[in-house]
């Protein structure tokens, strides 16, 4: 009989262990899968705080980008302020390509002074004018003289002579006669002991003593406003 109740007593001694562990490992689960949630919580904030501030430099950058670019078209405004202001300043205080009575054609300025005058002097009163005696380039220059000198039947002094040592026609400038734009007529190859020089009359070129005065023409370049 004390046997039997020593049985039953370990019995439900060790039915009350059994249930207590199982209550301690249910309580150890239950820990552990908290634990595991606010892991996986904090790893999830975590992710999300790198997210978050990976798209705020994104953000950035593209703002920075779009600052960089209104900068850029503010400065090219300005620029294009100043560039029209200073135009308008050189429009305001243009007289024109050429000073007053001198003619303009193309990108020269013409002037036939009043004068007689030797071939020498006339290229002198050209010099002090900032000018030189008359260069014809092409037939659009020489169709240009010949209408302007039409209603005279004077002889106009050119920038043209003859030089030593290779009795050379050259400009005033060094360049050479090109035989295609005009014939020159008279003495053309005769050196006079005061030159011999070209002047242009009724269309014509001729070659002569350039002691003898004639008129002239002095030509310059024009100042032409160029475009922005």
């Amino acid at each position: 009989m004390g046997l039997l109740v020593t049985i039953i007593m370990l019995g439900m001694q060790l039915f009350q262990v059994s249930d207590l562990l199982k209550q301690y490992q249910a309580n150890l689960t239950h820990q552990e899968i908290i634990r595991e949630g606010q892991i996986l919580a904090q790893q999830q904030a975590k992710n999300a705080s790198q997210k978050s501030q990976e798209e705020l430099k994104e953000m950035i950058e593209i703002l920075a980008l779009k600052l960089d670019e209104k900068s850029r078209k503010q400065m090219e405004l300005h620029q294009q302020n100043l560039d029209l202001q200073e135009a308008l300043k050189r429009v305001e205080n243009f007289s024109g390509p050429c000073p007053q009575d001198w003619i303009w054609h193309e990108e020269s300025c013409y002037l036939f002074p009043s004068g007689l005058f030797n071939w020498e002097k006339s290229q002198e009163n050209c010099l002090s004018l900032g000018a030189q005696l008359l260069k014809i380039n092409n037939t659009d220059d020489l169709n240009f003289i010949q209408q302007a000198i039409s209603h005279s039947s004077f002889p106009f002094w050119m920038g043209l002579s003859l030089r030593k040592p290779n009795y050379t026609w050259l400009w005033e400038d060094g360049s050479p006669l090109m035989p295609h734009l005009f014939r020159l007529q008279g003495a053309v190859s005769q050196m006079y002991a005061s030159g011999t020089c070209a002047y242009i009359q009724r269309g014509a070129v001729f070659a002569e003593n350039c002691i003898l005065v004639a008129y002239s023409i002095c030509q310059k370049k024009a100042v032409l406003l160029k475009a922005l």
